[in-house]
């Protein structure tokens, strides 16, 4: 024999408040029920049901009941997804890889070009440093002109402007030895300082024309060896020099001596 339909949703409905009202306290909903029962036996069918359906919506809406719940999860927006206020889905484990190759790919173009113009830096300060080094060599190599050889003084400002027509002057006046002495000085004074030859200090009359053949054309070479023979037969000697020599000596010394060496090689 069936039980009678009311005694089934006022059942229902007695266990829907009971559970709805569990954070009051179990015995109070357990008392409350039969209470609740009876109220909703008096209210007509269609209105039961509808209160029925009401309750049982919201126990299943309730999260501690049904076991559902929400998550938030905060994630960085690119531009494109800031622009378009499209929400950015959770990122997979081969997204990330592809944005770490991206990273990759810009990084290493960056340190491509960093690297090329430190490379470039390092040339041009390399260059740099070769071409003063190879010019303090230059300078390195070069002897430094001596002042004096063999207690004659040597330097340009100690010197007249025309030394031959001062030599000549002298030997006019009858300073042989002076005029000889002025020519010799000023033979290994244009020597060192303007044909750049390595005449040292204590270098003698044969050493200082052995260095010169290596700088001296023809011309200038055959002057320089007369200079030092009347030098020679004048000072060492004592012989006595003739005017003629005199005057093609100092005459000859701007004119074999004065000129650069560029016009010298072109003569």
């Amino acid at each position: 024999m069936r039980s009678p339909r009311p005694e089934r949703p006022q059942a229902l409905a007695a266990l829907a408040i009971a559970l709805a009202c569990g954070a009051v306290g179990g015995a109070r909903a357990a008392d409350a029920a039969p209470a609740v029962a009876s109220a909703a036996s008096a209210l007509p069918p269609a209105q039961r049901e509808e209160r029925m359906a009401a309750v049982v919506r919201q126990l299943r809406a309730d999260p501690l009941i049904s076991g559902r719940h929400t998550e938030h999860e905060l994630q960085w927006k690119k531009d494109e997804d800031k622009k378009s206020g499209k929400t950015r889905e959770p990122e997979s484990g081969s997204h990330w890889f592809r944005s770490f190759l991206d990273f990759l790919n810009d990084t290493s173009r960056f340190l491509l070009w960093g690297g090329a113009l430190v490379l470039v830096a390092v040339l041009l300060v390399s260059g740099r440093h070769l071409i003063q080094l190879q010019g303090l060599r230059r300078r390195g190599a070069l002897p430094t002109a001596v002042s004096h050889v063999r207690d004659l003084d040597v330097r340009p400002e100690s010197l007249p402007a025309d030394v031959g027509a001062a030599a000549w002057t002298l030997w006019q006046a009858g300073q042989v030895q002076p005029a000889l002495s002025l020519l010799y000085r000023g033979a290994l004074s244009r020597l060192i300082h303007r044909h750049q030859v390595p005449i040292t200090a204590s270098a003698t009359e044969g050493e200082c024309l052995d260095l010169a053949r290596a700088r001296l054309d023809a011309g200038a070479l055959r002057y320089v060896t007369q200079v030092v023979r009347a030098w020679e037969a004048g000072i060492y000697g004592g012989r006595t020099l003739s005017a003629a020599m005199g005057e093609n000596l100092c005459t000859g010394f701007a004119t074999r001596l004065d000129a650069t060496p560029a016009a010298e090689d072109a003569a």
